[in-house]
Protein backbone atom coordinates (compact mmCIF):
# COMPACT_ATOMS: atom_id res chain seq x y z
CA UNK A 1 0.00 0.00 0.00
CA UNK A 2 1.47 3.13 -1.06
CA UNK A 3 1.89 5.84 1.73
CA UNK A 4 -0.22 9.13 1.51
CA UNK A 5 1.40 12.24 0.06
CA UNK A 6 1.24 14.24 3.44
CA UNK A 7 3.29 11.06 4.78
CA UNK A 8 5.77 11.11 1.79
CA UNK A 9 6.25 14.93 2.38
CA UNK A 10 6.64 14.89 6.27
CA UNK A 11 9.38 11.96 5.51
CA UNK A 12 11.36 14.14 2.98
CA UNK A 13 11.48 16.96 5.33
CA UNK A 14 12.04 15.04 8.44
CA UNK A 15 14.85 13.35 6.12
CA UNK A 16 16.32 16.81 5.07
CA UNK A 17 16.87 17.99 8.96
CA UNK A 18 18.65 14.76 9.37
CA UNK A 19 20.71 15.15 6.95
CA UNK A 20 21.31 18.94 7.45
CA UNK A 21 22.26 18.39 11.14
CA UNK A 22 24.84 15.99 9.83
CA UNK A 23 26.18 18.21 7.09
CA UNK A 24 26.66 21.41 10.09
CA UNK A 25 28.78 19.12 11.85
CA UNK A 26 30.96 17.44 8.97
CA UNK A 27 31.20 21.02 7.52
CA UNK A 28 34.52 22.57 9.97
CA UNK A 29 36.33 19.48 8.72
CA UNK A 30 34.87 19.39 4.63
CA UNK A 31 36.17 23.02 4.54
CA UNK A 32 39.20 22.40 6.43
CA UNK A 33 40.21 19.41 3.88
CA UNK A 34 39.44 21.97 0.79
CA UNK A 35 41.74 24.16 1.98
CA UNK A 36 44.30 21.96 1.85
CA UNK A 37 43.84 20.56 -1.41
CA UNK A 38 46.56 19.82 -4.13
CA UNK A 39 46.83 19.08 -7.57
CA UNK A 40 47.48 15.23 -7.00
CA UNK A 41 44.38 15.17 -4.32
CA UNK A 42 41.09 12.34 -4.55
CA UNK A 43 37.84 13.98 -3.54
CA UNK A 44 35.31 11.74 -2.28
CA UNK A 45 31.56 13.00 -2.24
CA UNK A 46 28.50 11.50 -2.28
CA UNK A 47 26.67 9.59 0.72
CA UNK A 48 27.76 7.66 3.84
CA UNK A 49 29.48 4.93 1.39
CA UNK A 50 32.05 7.79 0.18
CA UNK A 51 32.02 9.01 3.83
CA UNK A 52 32.84 5.77 5.72
CA UNK A 53 35.41 5.01 3.03
CA UNK A 54 37.37 7.96 5.25
CA UNK A 55 40.77 9.29 4.08
CA UNK A 56 42.92 6.26 2.43
CA UNK A 57 45.85 6.83 0.47
CA UNK A 58 44.30 6.22 -3.14
CA UNK A 59 46.90 5.04 -5.49
CA UNK A 60 49.78 7.01 -4.13
CA UNK A 61 47.42 10.00 -3.67
CA UNK A 62 45.99 11.71 -0.57
CA UNK A 63 42.08 11.99 -0.82
CA UNK A 64 40.27 14.72 0.55
CA UNK A 65 36.63 13.61 1.99
CA UNK A 66 33.40 15.91 1.50
CA UNK A 67 30.88 13.52 1.27
CA UNK A 68 27.62 13.41 4.00
CA UNK A 69 25.82 10.41 5.05
CA UNK A 70 22.61 10.03 4.46
CA UNK A 71 22.69 12.54 1.35
CA UNK A 72 20.19 12.05 -1.59
CA UNK A 73 21.43 13.49 -5.32
CA UNK A 74 19.72 16.39 -4.48
CA UNK A 75 21.18 16.99 -0.60
CA UNK A 76 24.54 16.40 -2.20
CA UNK A 77 23.87 18.95 -5.08
CA UNK A 78 23.05 21.23 -2.30
CA UNK A 79 25.86 20.76 -0.22
CA UNK A 80 28.37 20.78 -3.38
CA UNK A 81 26.31 24.38 -4.03
CA UNK A 82 26.85 26.16 -0.58
CA UNK A 83 30.58 24.61 -0.35
CA UNK A 84 31.14 26.65 -3.78
CA UNK A 85 28.98 29.71 -2.14
CA UNK A 86 30.74 29.78 1.20
CA UNK A 87 34.20 27.99 0.86
CA UNK A 88 35.42 28.48 -2.52
CA UNK A 89 34.31 32.17 -3.89
CA UNK A 90 35.12 34.38 -0.42
CA UNK A 91 37.29 36.63 -1.18
CA UNK A 92 39.01 36.29 2.05
CA UNK A 93 39.43 32.39 1.82
CA UNK A 94 42.14 30.96 -0.22
CA UNK A 95 40.65 29.20 -3.59
CA UNK A 96 42.15 25.57 -3.79
CA UNK A 97 43.70 24.17 -6.51
CA UNK A 98 42.29 22.21 -8.80
CA UNK A 99 42.45 17.83 -7.84
CA UNK A 100 43.58 15.37 -10.14
CA UNK A 101 40.17 13.25 -9.53
CA UNK A 102 36.65 12.72 -7.92
CA UNK A 103 34.99 9.90 -6.91
CA UNK A 104 31.01 10.40 -6.60
CA UNK A 105 29.17 7.55 -4.65
CA UNK A 106 25.16 8.25 -4.73
CA UNK A 107 21.84 6.62 -4.79
CA UNK A 108 21.39 4.44 -2.24
CA UNK A 109 19.54 6.81 -0.69
CA UNK A 110 17.35 7.59 -3.42
CA UNK A 111 15.47 4.44 -4.01
CA UNK A 112 13.30 4.69 -0.71
CA UNK A 113 10.46 2.96 -1.15
CA UNK A 114 8.66 6.06 0.15
CA UNK A 115 10.35 7.79 -2.72
CA UNK A 116 8.53 5.77 -5.26
CA UNK A 117 11.62 5.21 -7.64
CA UNK A 118 9.60 2.68 -9.48
CA UNK A 119 8.22 6.19 -11.15
CA UNK A 120 10.25 7.38 -14.28
CA UNK A 121 10.17 10.57 -13.05
CA UNK A 122 11.60 10.07 -9.91
CA UNK A 123 14.92 8.38 -12.26
CA UNK A 124 14.07 11.85 -14.02
CA UNK A 125 14.85 13.81 -11.27
CA UNK A 126 17.71 11.99 -9.86
CA UNK A 127 19.30 12.78 -13.27
CA UNK A 128 18.75 15.72 -12.97
CA UNK A 129 20.42 16.36 -9.85
CA UNK A 130 23.45 13.95 -10.36
CA UNK A 131 24.03 16.51 -13.24
CA UNK A 132 24.21 19.13 -10.82
CA UNK A 133 26.76 17.62 -8.91
CA UNK A 134 29.07 17.21 -11.77
CA UNK A 135 28.89 20.23 -12.99
CA UNK A 136 30.67 21.21 -9.55
CA UNK A 137 33.40 18.09 -9.51
CA UNK A 138 34.17 18.97 -13.44
CA UNK A 139 34.91 22.24 -12.03
CA UNK A 140 37.33 21.16 -9.04
CA UNK A 141 39.13 17.75 -10.18
CA UNK A 142 40.71 16.96 -14.06
CA UNK A 143 38.33 13.54 -13.92
CA UNK A 144 35.71 12.46 -12.72
CA UNK A 145 34.44 8.65 -11.46
CA UNK A 146 30.67 7.41 -10.59
CA UNK A 147 30.48 4.53 -8.63
CA UNK A 148 27.51 1.77 -9.56
CA UNK A 149 24.82 1.99 -6.79
CA UNK A 150 25.37 -0.51 -4.46
CA UNK A 151 23.16 -3.88 -3.87
CA UNK A 152 21.19 -3.80 -0.58
CA UNK A 153 20.41 -6.98 2.10
CA UNK A 154 17.17 -9.03 1.30
CA UNK A 155 16.80 -8.38 4.99
CA UNK A 156 16.49 -4.61 4.55
CA UNK A 157 13.71 -2.84 4.64
CA UNK A 158 12.50 0.54 2.71
CA UNK A 159 14.97 0.54 -0.29
CA UNK A 160 14.26 -1.00 -3.40
CA UNK A 161 16.28 -3.79 -4.85
CA UNK A 162 14.78 -3.54 -8.35
CA UNK A 163 15.84 0.36 -8.91
CA UNK A 164 19.28 -0.86 -8.05
CA UNK A 165 19.98 -1.62 -11.74
CA UNK A 166 17.42 1.29 -13.15
CA UNK A 167 19.10 4.29 -11.38
CA UNK A 168 22.77 2.73 -11.85
CA UNK A 169 22.20 2.74 -15.56
CA UNK A 170 21.58 6.58 -15.39
CA UNK A 171 24.75 7.23 -14.08
CA UNK A 172 26.33 5.09 -16.32
CA UNK A 173 24.41 7.26 -19.19
CA UNK A 174 25.87 10.36 -17.48
CA UNK A 175 28.64 9.17 -17.50
CA UNK A 176 29.11 8.17 -20.81
CA UNK A 177 27.25 11.31 -22.30
CA UNK A 178 30.10 13.29 -19.84
CA UNK A 179 33.02 11.17 -20.82
CA UNK A 180 33.60 10.45 -17.16
CA UNK A 181 34.43 6.91 -15.35
CA UNK A 182 31.61 4.92 -14.60
CA UNK A 183 33.01 2.07 -12.04
CA UNK A 184 31.57 -0.41 -9.95
CA UNK A 185 33.50 -1.10 -6.43
CA UNK A 186 30.15 -3.20 -5.37
CA UNK A 187 30.82 -5.55 -7.70
CA UNK A 188 31.81 -8.69 -5.66
CA UNK A 189 28.64 -7.89 -3.07
CA UNK A 190 26.14 -8.72 -5.90
CA UNK A 191 24.36 -11.87 -5.66
CA UNK A 192 23.34 -11.40 -9.76
CA UNK A 193 21.72 -8.37 -11.38
CA UNK A 194 18.79 -8.18 -8.97
CA UNK A 195 20.02 -5.49 -6.90
CA UNK A 196 20.85 -7.97 -3.73
CA UNK A 197 23.77 -8.56 -2.02
CA UNK A 198 25.12 -11.63 -1.25
CA UNK A 199 27.82 -11.13 1.89
CA UNK A 200 29.76 -8.50 3.09
CA UNK A 201 26.96 -6.17 4.48
CA UNK A 202 26.38 -4.38 7.94
CA UNK A 203 23.57 -6.02 9.80
CA UNK A 204 21.58 -2.84 8.69
CA UNK A 205 21.41 -4.48 5.31
CA UNK A 206 22.83 -1.00 3.45
CA UNK A 207 26.11 -0.13 4.81
CA UNK A 208 29.33 -2.19 4.06
CA UNK A 209 30.35 -4.50 6.80
CA UNK A 210 34.37 -3.30 5.53
CA UNK A 211 34.95 -0.18 4.02
CA UNK A 212 38.91 -0.62 3.46
CA UNK A 213 38.21 -3.17 1.01
CA UNK A 214 35.64 -0.73 -0.37
CA UNK A 215 38.46 2.01 -0.69
CA UNK A 216 41.04 -0.71 -2.14
CA UNK A 217 38.14 -1.16 -4.77
CA UNK A 218 37.92 2.37 -5.63
CA UNK A 219 42.24 3.02 -5.84
CA UNK A 220 41.91 -0.02 -8.47
CA UNK A 221 39.13 1.04 -10.59
CA UNK A 222 39.66 4.60 -10.95
CA UNK A 223 42.85 4.86 -13.04
CA UNK A 224 43.82 8.69 -12.47
CA UNK A 225 46.14 10.05 -15.01
CA UNK A 226 49.35 11.00 -13.55
CA UNK A 227 50.37 14.02 -12.62
CA UNK A 228 53.60 16.04 -13.84
CA UNK A 229 56.66 14.89 -11.86
CA UNK A 230 57.81 17.36 -9.34
CA UNK A 231 60.90 17.56 -6.70
CA UNK A 232 59.59 14.96 -3.64
CA UNK A 233 59.11 16.61 -1.02
CA UNK A 234 59.17 15.77 2.78
CA UNK A 235 56.14 15.11 4.09
CA UNK A 236 54.84 13.20 7.85
CA UNK A 237 53.56 9.75 6.70
CA UNK A 238 49.56 9.62 6.44
CA UNK A 239 47.48 7.50 8.54
CA UNK A 240 45.05 5.70 6.58
CA UNK A 241 41.74 6.87 8.51
CA UNK A 242 38.38 3.96 7.63
CA UNK A 243 35.65 5.16 10.61
CA UNK A 244 33.48 2.65 11.64
CA UNK A 245 29.53 2.81 10.09
CA UNK A 246 28.59 1.52 13.93
CA UNK A 247 29.33 4.55 15.33
CA UNK A 248 27.45 7.11 12.85
CA UNK A 249 24.50 4.60 12.27
CA UNK A 250 22.83 6.03 15.28
CA UNK A 251 23.05 9.51 14.13
CA UNK A 252 21.69 9.04 10.74
CA UNK A 253 18.95 5.81 11.23
CA UNK A 254 15.96 7.34 10.48
CA UNK A 255 17.35 8.68 7.06
CA UNK A 256 18.53 5.74 6.43
CA UNK A 257 15.66 3.76 7.15
CA UNK A 258 13.28 6.31 6.12
CA UNK A 259 11.60 6.19 9.21
CA UNK A 260 9.85 10.07 9.96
Amino acid sequence: MRAPWFETVARRWHHGRLVGRHQAVRFPEIRAALRAATPDSVLLAGNSHAEYIGTPDLGGRPSLNIAVGGSTAADCAKHLKDLHRTVLHRADRRVPVRCAASVLIIGTNDIMGWRHPERPRSADRFAAEVRRILGFLEAWSAQVFVAAIPPVGAWATGRDPAAVAVFSDRLAALCAERGHGFIDPFAALRAGTGGLAGSGLYRDGVHLADYTRLAAEVARLAVIDPVPSRPPASQPARRTVAPNPAVHLRVLRAAWTGRP
